[in-house]
């Protein structure tokens, strides 16, 4: 096939370099028609991707990507490098990178969902999700102690377990948001320590808030979790410390269009921090999040049971388009 390659050097800690993944692709018999960095000029891959564009990074460069992609016919293929990969996961796409890239003989292209955010930001693309509080804010403050610290986090295992540990020690006293909204007209309002709406079943740190969660089904999973369930969160974070499973004290809703009042809220949108502008009395609500049906392709390997049941594109959803 003929390929582009988008790679991040810094996905992970530690990623390979490019010119051993595109020596690699070449291996196998691909022409890499275009490769470029996360933060290189991308417009002639834009116009010619290829075949097939190559993704070699986390989950914020698989988003990155996707967002630019959405309507090419050209789909992606995930070679996941970061720490969490909650995209490559979900996608089902496991082991080596040339692992990974033997397996696109028997692969297929699936049409996959992307959610909408409106707000204060303006309107933008997610894969994973949209959220606010808890999460939001223990991972703006893991992004400016990471940009501050001088130590490399090469160790994706220990990356995760201070993450998770940092979640825990943060929703102990975290403050909890008192949202006013609906959920496809139906009132959601009530004290909450987190909200997301999730394209896929995990967030953040490898946190599986949605186990159901299907990128193809038209619809997003919003996840709620009251403040009397406080206990019981930090009771499911340390058990994931112990690599133990188990289920998230969450509330899930499943729907296509979330209206809220917005109100300084720490918000992330995949792996994008950003925080909400306070809104005068008489405003509109000021956060909307909605789903853009079937947006983007992606390469899916054979038998993953997760995407079975995924849509096909003679049975295309209509997008909810939010107002810009």
């Amino acid at each position: 096939m003929r390929v582009s390659l988008v790679h991040n050097a810094k996905a992970g800690g530690k990623a390979p370099r490019r010119r051993d993944i595109q020596a690699l692709l070449e291996e196998f018999g691909h022409e890499v028609a275009h490769s470029v960095g996360k933060k290189d000029e991308w417009k002639s891959l834009l116009e010619d991707p290829g075949d097939l564009v190559v993704v070699a990074g986390g989950d914020g460069t698989v988003g990155a990507v996707a967002r630019r992609m959405i309507r090419h016919e050209a789909p992606i293929a995930v070679l996941p490098l970061g720490t969490a990969n909650n995209i490559a996961r979900a996608l089902g796409v496991e082991g080596s990178i040339r692992e990974a890239i033997a397996s696109w003989t028997v692969a297929r292209a699936v049409s996959l969902d992307l959610g909408i955010a409106t707000g204060s930001w303006g309107k933008t693309w997610f894969v994973e999700g949209f959220g606010l509080g808890l999460l939001a804010t223990c991972m703006a403050q893991l992004h400016a102690q990471d940009k501050k610290s001088p130590a490399k986090k090469e160790d994706q295992a220990f990356k995760l377990f201070r993450d998770r540990l940092a979640v825990s020690g943060l929703a102990a006293d975290y403050r909890p948001l008192s949202l006013k909204g609906s959920l496809d007209d139906q009132d959601i309002s009530g004290e909450f320590l987190l909200m997301h709406a999730m394209n896929i079943r995990s967030i953040g740190p490898g946190l599986e808030l949605a186990p159901q969660a299907n990128p193809a089904d038209g619809q997003l999973d919003f996840v709620f979790l009251p403040v009397e369930r406080r206990a019981a969160f930090i009771d499911y974070l340390a058990a994931l410390r112990e690599d133990q499973q188990g289920t998230p004290p969450v509330e899930i809703r499943r729907g296509r269009r979330l209206r809220l009042a917005g109100n300084g809220y720490d918000v992330h949108i995949d792996d994008r921090l950003m925080r909400t502008e306070a809104a005068p009395p008489d405003a509109h609500l000021d956060i909307e999040i909605g789903i853009d049906a079937q947006a983007v392709r992606m390469l899916v390997p054979m038998g993953v049971p997760a995407i079975e049941v995924m849509k096909t594109d003679a049975t295309r959803t209509a997008p909810v388009l939010l107002e810009a």
